[in-house]
C-alpha cells in the first residue's frame, strides 16, 4: 500500500492528511500494455539524430526567414529614401520649369522674328492636311513642295 502526502488548501481543510493510493492502483496491466508503455519512453538513436536534424534544419530556415524580413524591411526604408529624393528632384524640375517659362518674352520672340527673321504666317495655300493612323508622331520621308 503506497501513501502519498498531499497538502489541501481552502477554508475547510486545515491540516495534513495522507491519501490511500491503492484504491485507484486496482486496475492490473498486460504484460503487452506495459512493453508498449516502456517502449514509448524510449526514443531509439536513430529517432533522436532524426529530431536534432530536424531541429537543425528549422533553427537554419528560421535564421535565413528573419535575414529575409530584415532585408525587405531594409530594402522598403531605402525606397521611401529614394521616393523622397525623387519628390524633391521633382519639385525642383517644376520651380526651375516655372522660371524658365516666366522668363521667356513670348512677344518678344515674336517680334524679332517678325521684324528681324524675316518670319510671317503661313497662308491657306502652304498648309498641307495629313491623316495619320498612328498619333504618336509624323515622320516626313520626302520634303513637301
Amino acid at each position: 500500500m503506497k501513501v502519498s502526502n498531499e497538502y489541501i488548501y481552502g477554508n475547510t481543510a486545515k491540516e495534513l492528511r495522507d491519501i490511500d493510493t491503492s484504491a485507484y492502483t486496482g486496475i492490473r496491466l498486460s504484460n503487452q500494455t506495459r512493453r508498449n508503455r516502456e517502449r514509448a519512453n524510449h526514443m531509439s538513436p536513430a529517432f533522436v539524430v532524426f529530431l536534432t536534424a530536424a531541429m537543425l534544419f528549422m533553427v537554419v530556415i528560421c535564421i535565413q526567414y528573419l535575414m529575409i524580413c530584415s532585408d525587405v524591411t531594409n530594402k522598403i526604408k531605402d525606397l521611401a529614401v529614394l521616393e523622397t529624393q525623387l519628390n524633391e528632384i521633382k519639385a525642383e524640375n517644376d520651380d526651375t520649369e516655372n522660371r524658365i517659362k516666366g522668363a521667356i518674352d513670348l512677344e518678344e520672340i515674336k517680334y524679332r522674328a517678325m521684324n528681324e527673321l524675316g518670319m510671317q504666317y503661313a497662308n491657306s495655300d502652304q498648309i498641307v492636311a495629313y491623316e495619320c493612323e498612328d498619333t504618336d508622331y509624323v515622320r516626313q520621308l520626302i520634303d513637301i513642295e
